[in-house]
């Protein structure tokens, strides 16, 4: 695998510093998106390009060397890192980001089995295909890159600002805002992909090929595992040192697959962390002059014994299921030496064959319309983040379960594509039950449910599987109920129970309740507007509900919970959160350019000299708290988009 960086200076793999920050600055780079009340099943695009800008504006470092396909849709609850390059000394005040929608696959979730499928258009209503953005950086928080240092940069697909749908002509019309900071913008797991370098005890070293790119981006860096560090290693479970002593046993260049935890620690010694885990990344001595980015696993993936076998690997959620037959609705299917033909497939690797379809620097290709799956008797089940071997029955696989299935792809009479699963194997990953509470028991609720693993519930057959959309019961154990009552929104993260079985229907690790669950707030402005706020200054955002000419959109979503903002009672107030990570953004989009702030303040104090009252404000969104009974919104994140 190409490695320039590494042949730079040599580190020993000990050190939990970046392997290139010794000897020359170092940036690792990550990129998440934000959810969007409108629900997309998949919003496939490439990513160009990522190019730095110096704090004078001259184009500099490319950090992505081949394009590489997204599912925005799919990192919506984790980051995914780009690459770790090797990064000149100097400052840096921007990034350009090239997107090319020229063949997009955005898929919008209408409730039916495969969704709407909608055509990208510029504002001037043409069909979209190149889009370059200027990402700027906040003015007083640039990207200073040094020796010995290793910086982070974050940035983000706002979902929700970059798309306005249009559902009776089945387009949306992209105005792309993407957030960046220098600081971590998100409380999310991070994953890493890339092949495995070298292996020892805890420290294990990768490089990067992020999402399902077959191209190495730039860097690399070592991994820390811990005791509770799980693996599943080509279909073996184990945790801590028998996961390690796996690990180091495989072949140079095996393709893995690390979540976990990022920490910057700063020259100081204090640190920044994303996701906060149990486990405590290593920062930097108080007396040290060199900052450095760690990462920490929780999970480590292994499915190259499959792909050497020319396996396929097919995820998606189980629709329905009808015996050892699971069908899966717009799933995506990784492979290696197969040919399997997809109607109507835009990206893949180069050994599928696509009816009118392009290739790119992607495995990954969206199958539309059903796949189906089938298992058996020597199905291997496991559960991702798995610690022990259990023996887990196919019964387990039910309606709504997340599955990433192993087998050999071919195609039906019908042409649908048929993996076969039954000498193959099935990881079940976490997925999500959303819902309205109905009735709280003790450790249990039942939901009326509206989504189930990112799907709106009318996409689902239920027969068979013995649950009921409408009294779904989740099992809690131990989590707390105290704001899960009835009517109020929940979502909860677990595993479906096994199929054909009564209540319970869903075994929940986690829970998160209106107090908990992230608030989105979306509003469009008609034709734009001068005067958008009744007031906004260092303290808050007042909207007025009653003053407001409000577009399409003007809701507050809560889960499964939609809140109208025309029908408020009162002023709501918008805040900045307190003790958190937030990035403030100000879109443009007649110049593609979009400027972000660290801070409420400096966000705020430009946006006062941008609303001069010529310039239209055309669209806002917003992700944090809501709390009705104050009508106050305490915000992470806040977009405003403008027209110039």
């Amino acid at each position: 695998m190409r490695d320039s960086i590494s042949k730079l200076c040599a580190v020993p793999l000990i050190l939990t510093l970046f392997a290139i920050a010794a000897c020359s600055g170092s940036t690792v780079v990550t990129m998440t998106a934000t959810p969007s009340s409108d629900p997309f099943v998949a919003y496939r695009v490439g990513l160009t390009s990522i190019q730095l800008r110096t704090s004078s504006g001259k184009p500099s470092l490319m950090i992505l060397p081949a394009e590489t396909l997204i599912d925005f849709a799919r990192v919506t609850d984790l980051s995914e890192v780009l690459g770790a390059p090797s990064v000149a000394k100097g400052t840096y005040s921007a990034a350009e980001i090239t997107l090319d929608y020229t063949n997009a696959q955005i898929i919008y979730d209408d409730g039916s089995l495969d969704g709407m499928a909608l055509a990208p258009l510029a504002a001037d209503g043409k069909h979209l295909g190149l889009v370059r953005v200027v990402v700027a950086l906040d003015p007083a928080d640039p990207l200073r890159s040094a020796v010995k240092q290793a910086e982070r940069l974050s940035f983000s697909f706002n979902l929700a600002a970059s798309n306005l749908i249009d559902l009776s002509n089945n387009t949306v019309t992209i105005t792309p805002l993407i957030a960046a900071s220098t600081q971590p913008i998100d409380a999310k797991q991070v994953r890493i992909r890339g092949p495995l370098l070298a292996a020892n005890g805890s420290i294990f070293a990768t490089g990067v090929m992020p999402f399902d790119s077959i191209s190495a981006a730039l860097g690399r860096f070592s991994i820390t595992t811990s005791d509770t560090t799980t693996y599943e290693i080509n279909g073996s479970v184990s945790t801590g040192v028998a996961g390690e002593t796996q690990l180091a046993a495989l072949p140079a260049n095996t393709l893995t697959t690390t979540f976990g935890t990022l920490a910057v620690s700063s020259a100081a010694g204090t640190s920044a962390t994303t996701p906060t885990t149990p486990t405590a990344p290593s920062t930097t001595p108080a007396n040290s002059t060199a900052s450095s980015v760690t990462f920490t696993a929780s999970q480590v993936l292994v499915d190259g014994g499959v792909r050497l076998l020319g396996l396929a690997h097919v995820l998606g959620t189980v629709s329905a299921r009808s015996g050892d037959t699971l069908g899966l609705e717009e799933a995506t299917i990784l492979q290696n030496n197969s040919t399997v033909t997809i109607s109507g497939a835009s990206t893949n690797n180069v050994t599928t064959t696509n009816s009118g379809a392009s290739t790119n620097n992607s495995t990954a290709t969206l199958i539309p319309g059903t796949t189906l799956i089938n298992v058996g008797a020597n199905t291997l089940v496991t559960f991702f983040g798995q610690d022990v071997a259990d023996v887990i029955n196919i019964q387990q696989i039910s309606v709504g379960s997340v599955i990433e299935a192993f087998g050999t792809a071919s195609n039906t009479s019908a042409g649908q594509v048929l993996l076969d699963a039954s000498a193959g194997r099935v990881r079940l990953d976490l997925t999500s039950a959303s819902g309205l509470v109905t009735a709280q028991g003790s450790g249990s609720l039942t939901l009326n449910l509206t989504t189930l693993g990112g799907r709106a519930i009318s996409a689902f057959d239920f027969f068979g599987s013995g649950a009921d959309p409408t009294q779904y019961g989740v099992a809690t154990g131990s989590l707390d109920l105290t704001n899960s009552t009835v009517g109020a929104p929940v979502i909860a993260a677990g595993f479906s129970n096994a199929f054909a079985t009564v209540k319970p229907n869903f075994t929940a690790t986690a829970l998160l309740d209106p107090t908990s669950i992230q608030a989105e707030l979306v509003l469009d402005w008609s034709g734009g507007t001068a005067a958008p706020f009744s007031s906004f200054d260092g303290s808050a955002i007042v909207l007025d509900p009653a003053a407001g000419n409000f577009g399409l959109r003007h809701q507050i979503q809560i889960g499964s919970q939609a809140i109208n903002l025309a029908g408020l009672s009162s002023n709501l107030s918008i805040t900045p959160a307190t003790n958190s990570s937030a990035v403030f953004s100000i879109g443009h989009a007649s110049s593609s350019t979009v400027e972000n702030f660290d801070t409420y303040a400096a966000f705020i104090s430009q946006l006062q000299s941008e609303l001069n009252g010529t310039t239209a404000a055309t669209g806002m969104t917003a992700l944090g708290q809501y709390t009705a009974s104050s009508v106050a919104f305490s915000a992470t994140n806040i977009t405003l988009f403008l027209n110039d």
